[in-house]
């Protein structure tokens, strides 16, 4: 069979001399620092042998730039069983190649000569996370792409930047339980649809590398496929000792996001429907949390809308342990959400409490039903409280007009941590509003004209249609940063084609009463924290 491959190819099936062979275009032989290669038209290895080659031949056959291969069995190349090399003579040999010939199971060609291999020749799949991208990543030979034109040609992107989501155009990946295969979707002939593919052998088991890339790309809706032209290391990481080499590879290679075709995502979606009601993970469980709180989020977001003012009571004692103008400036940051005792919606009336001091010189501000709790302080010991309420929107930081959009648009989500509630610290002169400072200590930097900076510790997922961004500290001062937003089409599409999203946390403004037009001068405020959330991939327990 390998033989009529290769008859197939160009060659010639060989039943006379050798001077009758020709040249086989498009093919080509090399060598590696262990062994010699034939690679067809298409740049697939079709056949490879370990061997160390004698100077002399090199020097030969880099002076032809040819080289005579032939492809069939016997050839006079192995030594028979029983048999040793020293006494296994050419006479033999040409015997056994001569009853090839006769057989008419050889085939021969005159092959151009390569020099050595310096191209990739093998794919390594990587999972969803590796190189920053919320993907799995599928990395191929760049003469996968190159016999059909180059990556350019399917909308693939240089990575010198890094990725930056571009999207694939006339190619769509089909996986199946052993196969990963990039296709033409307009194509219905197998032929001519198919681009380039992988198999894996070792698939068959549920618990395979392969079987878990290939759950996650049907979750995910599609994969990234990046060519390059060197060899990838099959292991990346901290502890590998490759990543400087893997990334400099990936910056000398070409990208895309690779939509599954369309059997898989019918898999996707069901996949989506029964991991959403299963309800059984984390990502599960914060969205299911979500829907519950949607409706009371809604009418609380109304009646913030609604409300002008508010009267607030302040005790004397509270009065003593702050001064008056801290008190009337930062009161102004604080939000009548939910009472932080019953939990219930606060009014036009509200009782402002305080607990503290605390030893990192701290006091908790926090508002409360005049019933529940009135103005006054409690000593650092403190009372049993409700957590705070946050307050969050998203948006694109670039272009009002939905029709100019640019590609390069940052989504941005606004965060209020804290509406019902407020950490101050004492400096040597006044108090200053000491609520975001955890948010620091992760990366977070002041609003500005500064880029923000990629935060580590936080990270954000997408699910259908909701993102949700985590961070993975935990502080002691304060409960669980979650938050999961229903987002426009749009943002999202933005937040998978950049990797990520700005973060703006602020105490100063309610984002459910912000618009759009508001965006900009939220983040750069100097009172708000900015940082760049990368996108990771959608968890599955």
């Amino acid at each position: 069979m390998r033989t009529e491959r290769l008859v197939m190819g160009g060659f010639q099936r060989l039943s006379g001399g050798l001077w009758k062979l020709e040249v086989i275009e498009g093919w080509g032989i090399y060598r590696t620092s262990t062994s010699v290669l034939l690679r067809d038209p298409e740049g697939d290895v079709a056949a490879e042998g370990d061997l160390t080659l004698d100077p002399k031949w090199v020097s030969d056959v880099a002076s032809a730039g040819y080289a005579v291969v032939l492809q069939g069995a016997p050839l006079g190349v192995r030594i028979p069983p029983g048999r040793k090399a020293i006494d296994y003579s050419d006479h033999e040999r040409a015997l056994e190649f001569r009853r090839a010939r006769y057989n008419g199971i050889l085939a021969g060609g005159v092959v151009k000569w390569g020099g050595t291999n310096r191209d990739a020749l093998n794919w390594v799949l990587f999972p969803a996370g590796a190189f920053g991208i919320p993907f799995p990543v599928a990395y191929m030979p760049l003469w996968n792409l190159a016999v059909h034109g180059g990556p350019e040609v399917f909308g693939f992107e240089r990575l010198d930047s890094g990725f930056i989501g571009a999207q694939a155009a006339g190619m769509v990946a089909e996986v199946t339980e052993t196969d990963l295969d990039l296709l033409r979707p307009a194509e219905s002939d197998p032929q001519i649809s198919f681009i380039a593919g992988y198999r894996d052998d070792a698939a068959s088991s549920t618990h395979s590398q392969f079987s878990q890339w290939r759950n996650s790309a049907i979750q995910c809706g599609g994969i990234v496929a990046i060519a390059g032209p060197r060899e990838m290391p099959s292991v990346v990481g901290p502890s590998s000792g490759n990543n400087a080499l893997a990334w400099e590879i990936i910056h000398d290679s070409w990208g895309a996001l690779v939509p599954l075709s369309g059997d898989c995502l019918v898999q996707s979606m069901e996949m989506r429907k029964n991991f959403q009601a299963s309800g059984d993970t984390p990502l599960a469980q914060s969205i299911s949390l979500s829907n519950e709180q949607a409706e009371y989020a809604e009418t609380l977001k109304k009646k913030m809308q609604n409300l002008d003012s508010f009267k607030i009571n302040v005790s004397y004692d509270l009065e003593d342990l702050l001064d008056r103008d801290s008190i009337f400036r930062w009161v102004t940051n604080m939000w009548p959400v939910a009472c932080q005792t019953c939990g219930d919606p606060l009014g036009v009336n509200v009782d402002i409490c305080a607990d503290g001091l605390f030893g990192n010189g701290k006091v908790l501000l926090s508002m409360h039903h005049s019933s529940c709790r009135t103005s006054g302080v409690t000593p650092s010991c403190g009372v049993t409280m409700k957590c705070a309420t946050s307050s969050y929107a998203i948006g694109n930081l670039g272009e009002k007009d939905s029709r100019k959009r640019s590609r390069d648009d940052l989504p941005v989500m606004l965060v209020n941590p804290s509406c019902e509630q407020l950490q101050l610290r004492r400096t040597d002169t006044s108090w200053i509003n000491a609520t975001l400072e955890p948010f620091k200590e992760l990366g977070f930097i002041g609003g500005g004209n500064t880029p923000p900076p990629r935060v580590e510790e936080v990270a954000a997922y997408l699910y259908g249609e909701y993102l949700i961004v985590r961070v993975s500290r935990r502080f002691s001062d304060l409960p669980k940063q979650e938050w999961v937003i229903e987002a426009p089409e749009h943002v999202l599409a933005q937040i998978g084609r950049l990797g990520g999203l700005v973060v703006s946390l602020l105490t100063k403004a309610l984002p459910t009463r912000l618009g759009s037009a508001d965006i900009p001068s939220v983040c750069g405020d100097p009172e708000a924290l900015i940082g760049w959330v990368p996108l990771k991939a959608s968890e599955s327990s």
